[in-house]
């Protein structure tokens, strides 16, 4: 394939599996010999791109439409951007940037080809904006987990997608970073916490949906069976009050420890003992569920996306319903008390996360993705000429 000009926009100015995906796809392109810009609010990703030498352009606030002031700057400004670029390729990834890239191309900012990258299983809404959007102004969609196409079902079978046009590409992690050889033993003295303690960690923001008070539940009903078990939270967020104020309620304190950002994350999630996934919404393809599983760690997931797709039930971690605190302590309790089939579970986990979910396997798999939409662009281009003809 013939190096392509490609963008990749996100509207988030924080940190977290999207913005991940976002710099670890394009600092895999561009060693590829292709031409990768970030478009971005400026924030953690605008700054770690810079540092990685891709172009950026941190110049937009990717507000929603009801913002119009801001939209309309920043359908200038990506009008502008589009066509200094003259990117091959536009990968779009949250619905905020999205729309401003949508309507700066109507605007006549450029003639690349359009591809949405869905992360999320938040609803799809079927209005006649998202139709208009899936069905003409998007070229291609690519989900991140199987599980996402159900939220497009009304516009699939209204005839406004059509399956062809959708791809799945799971996320990957960076096998680098997260491996056997990381240890934790850092940060458990940080925290001062005896060598034998048990250590229940989530990676992730602190918003409802990533469901950290249904593992403070499921702390304070195993009180009784696991006296010494402390939780740890890793990552900001807009809960960490709330949760704060929960946990002693729940009688958690000194047995909850907030991180906060850290940039030593995989040394963090290699001293839990277990790693738990709590979500009751959003999550389709975990980052940090794969991070886990890549350092050797034991997992529980809630049931929510991509889960089944990354973990098998039994074999490789435990999954349980959403929401469910009263699950969520069965499979830590049963974890805690027999470490050597724990222990078994997450090698293999550690085997097939390495199998599954590279960097280069995500890369293959999206450049076959651009390489057909702009075939199809190029065979449709072509026919509609020999007609004019």
């Amino acid at each position: 394939m013939k190096p392509l000009r490609i963008l990749h926009t996100d509207f988030h100015a924080g940190w977290g599996g999207q913005a991940s995906r976002v710099l670890m796809l394009s600092k895999e392109l561009s060693r590829r010999g292709h031409q990768v810009t970030i478009a971005s609010p400026p924030g953690v990703l605008s700054r770690r791109a810079r540092a990685a030498g891709l172009a950026v352009d941190d110049g937009f606030a990717f507000r929603p439409p009801s913002h119009a002031v801001s939209f309309l700057k920043d359908v200038r400004r990506m009008r502008g951007l589009l066509r200094r670029g003259r990117f091959d390729v536009v990968d779009v990834h949250g619905s905020q940037d999205t729309w401003v890239t949508a309507m700066a191309r109507l605007a006549g900012g450029g003639a690349g080809r359009l591809v949405m990258t869905r992360h999320n299983t938040k609803r799809v809404r079927t209005g006649w904006p998202n139709r208009m959007l899936y069905g003409r102004l998007i070229d291609h969609l690519i989900i991140v987990d199987e599980s996402v196409r159900q939220l497009y079902r009304p516009l699939l079978d209204g005839g406004v997608l059509k399956d062809g046009r959708i791809s799945v590409i799971p996320s990957a992690y960076r096998a680098d970073l997260f491996h056997e050889g990381v240890r934790g033993d850092a940060v458990r003295r940080e925290l001062g916490l005896p060598g034998g303690a048990l250590v229940v960690g989530v990676a992730g923001r602190l918003v409802a949906d990533k469901g950290h008070i249904h593992l403070m539940k499921a702390a304070a009903l195993l009180k009784p069976r696991l006296p010494g078990m402390t939780l740890v939270f890793a990552g900001t967020g807009p809960d960490e009050g709330k949760l704060r104020q929960q946990a002693a309620e729940l009688g958690l304190d000194g047995g909850v420890r907030f991180l906060g950002f850290r940039s030593d994350i995989a040394e963090v999630e290699a001293a839990f003992d277990i790693a738990v996934l709590p979500s009751v919404g959003c999550d389709a393809s975990s980052a940090s569920l794969k991070e886990a599983m890549a350092l050797g760690v034991p997992v529980v997931a809630s049931d929510i996306g991509g889960a089944r797709h990354i973990i098998e039930d039994g074999v490789t971690g435990r999954i349980v319903r959403p929401g469910d605190a009263e699950g969520l302590a069965a499979a830590i309790l049963s974890i805690a008390q027999d470490r050597p089939a724990a222990e078994r579970a997450a090698d293999l986990a550690r085997q097939d996360v390495r199998r599954r979910f590279s960097i280069d396997r995500l890369t293959d798999e999206t450049l076959a993705v651009y390489a057909s939409v702009m075939g199809r662009h190029a065979a449709g281009h072509a026919r509609l000429t020999g007609q004019m003809a």
